[in-house]
């Protein structure tokens, strides 16, 4: 291995007008500064730097420590925040939210219980309750609702640290009274149901943050997995290892199942590992066989909402693709024809919606605005019953209303009555898409080198900061496609001659 490369090398000047100098114009310290901050974010110690200054070059050895290290590990990872866009904040679920009001914590809304006012103080008094905190006695307010008091409880997201809890929330009764567990979407609803054991059915806002950082995290600490393990890029994209950490595990296990049409567990509860609340260190569990990696993970489905979305972000973050519609196609709707309801093929839609739905079908069984699987056992993609009261003009139920194509407002629709919707315009092996799931889209990508001809161009635009030349990009993609290697990759261009001083 020549050393030459080291010597001619340019600085990139953070901050520069003019970021690339002429390599014969910086020295060697300036050189390896540059190249430390674009690998690992910091500059080189004094150690690093007496060493390369008595070598006289930085060597390959000293390039592949920097390369193993964990600052190159967070450095990759911010890179692929930019790409997952994985800041998650959504509502969580604010049936079960508890919030702080005048020093005693409560719950929102206060309607499930009998005092039939939502938010309805509960009073800054010690409450007369049971073994189970259900209120013996209590003030009626003017408006018939009731104001219980307070009890002093150990919540499980500060557990040194007993609160005031207004008494209906801190009910630990397991079973209503009317029969539904207390744990269950039904039961939550009945007013002697509570929050249970330590609040474990509810949390606080001031946590809702650090489950959303759990939930997203999984996707930062798949890519610090790769690098640290040597797992291949496609697999660390596809793979069937998730990560949880305590918040996650106690979400998934004691607060999702209060909304079973947005979020579910993305392994079996059995197989949830055991972990205090308090650590958020994450630890790998086996996904069930449909996921897709990353691109099914809750980070990604609850950040990427809809299916077009989710489709649209794959596109431009790893695919380096936007939509972007013809001009002269975007002039609108004209005449008095009513539109079709396929977007692929209605005047001003086409252009990109030709693309765009039969990439957004590769997430056909995953719900929008959630994270939930639709089985093809539960959910076939034709159902009789349901194409039969389309047909036949009789009351569908809500089943099929919820999912299936069961009205028509338009001739186009009519083959698809009886279709779970995702189907709806699918033709020919597009109708595949849904249950090959989004890695049928990567698979596709990667035949056609379009995959890793991303890969490299958002690490040369990173590392270059400018547009390589195309016969650099394709040469570096080759090498890419075919070794799989993300580190291998950023080595390859940081010790290429465009690198050294941005000669192509």
């Amino acid at each position: 291995m020549t050393r030459l490369w080291i010597g001619l090398a340019a600085v990139l000047l953070l901050g520069a007008a003019d970021p690339w100098i002429d390599a014969s114009s910086q020295d060697l310290n300036g050189y390896v500064r540059a190249l430390s901050l674009d690998l690992r974010g910091v500059v080189p110690t004094e150690a690093e730097l007496t060493e390369i200054e008595e070598e006289g070059h930085l060597s390959e050895t000293i390039l592949d420590v920097w390369l193993a290290s964990p600052e190159f590990e967070t450095v990759v990872v911010g890179k692929h925040q930019e790409l997952f866009w994985n800041n998650l904040e959504i509502n969580l679920l604010n049936t079960r939210r508890l919030v702080n009001r005048d020093g005693i914590v409560t719950g929102i809304p206060r309607s499930r219980y009998t005092r039939g006012v939502p938010q309805t103080e509960c009073l800054d008094y010690e409450a007369d309750v049971d073994s189970l905190n259900r209120p013996l006695s209590w003030e009626t307010n003017p408006d018939d609702s009731r104001s219980e008091g307070w009890v002093w409880v150990t919540p499980y997201w500060a557990p040194d640290t007993p609160m005031k809890v207004c008494a209906y929330d801190a009910q630990l009764t397991e079973y209503s009274a009317a029969g539904p567990h207390c744990s269950t979407p039904e039961g939550h609803m009945e007013s002697d149901c509570g929050c249970g054991p330590n609040l474990q059915w509810c949390f606080h806002n001031s946590e809702e943050s650090t489950i959303e950082e759990g939930i997203s995290g999984d996707l930062d600490r798949r890519v610090r997995g790769m690098l640290q393990t040597g797992t291949s890029y496609t697999e660390m994209l596809t793979g069937s290892t998730i990560y949880v950490n305590g918040p996650t595990v106690h979400f998934y296990r004691h607060i999702a199942q209060f909304a079973p049409d947005n979020y579910e567990s993305p392994i079996p509860l059995v197989t949830l590992p055991e972990i205090d609340y308090a650590d958020q260190s994450f630890v790998p569990v086996t996904l069930e066989d449909y996921h897709d990696g990353i691109f099914t993970s809750p980070g990604w489905l609850l950040r990427h909402q809809t299916n077009r979305g989710r489709a649209n972000r794959f596109y431009s973050a790893f695919l380096c693709s936007e939509f972007i519609p013809a001009e002269e196609e975007v002039s609108g709707l004209t005449g008095t024809v009513v539109p079709s309801p396929d977007l692929q093929m209605r005047e001003g839609c086409l252009s990109c919606h030709a693309r765009l739905e039969p990439w957004a079908a590769y997430w056909g069984r995953w719900n929008e605005a959630a994270a939930i699987y639709r089985s093809a056992d539960a959910y076939p993609a034709y159902l009789e019953e349901c194409a039969m009261c389309a047909t036949a003009g009789t009351a569908c139920s809500d089943f099929c209303e919820d999912n299936y194509l069961v009205e028509s407002s338009h001739s186009d629709e009519l083959p698809y009555l009886g279709w779970l919707n995702t189907y709806a315009f699918l033709e020919g092996d597009k109708s595949a898409h849904p249950d090959l799931g989004p890695l049928g889209w990567v698979l596709k990508s990667q035949e056609s080198g379009d995959f890793s001809q991303c890969g490299v161009t958002r690490a040369a635009d990173w590392l270059l900061n400018w547009d390589s030349n195309p016969e650099n990009v394709e040469a570096w993609a080759e090498d890419f496609a075919a070794d799989d290697d993300y580190r291998a990759m950023v080595k390859r261009i940081v010790m290429s001659g465009p690198y050294w001083g941005g000669a192509e």
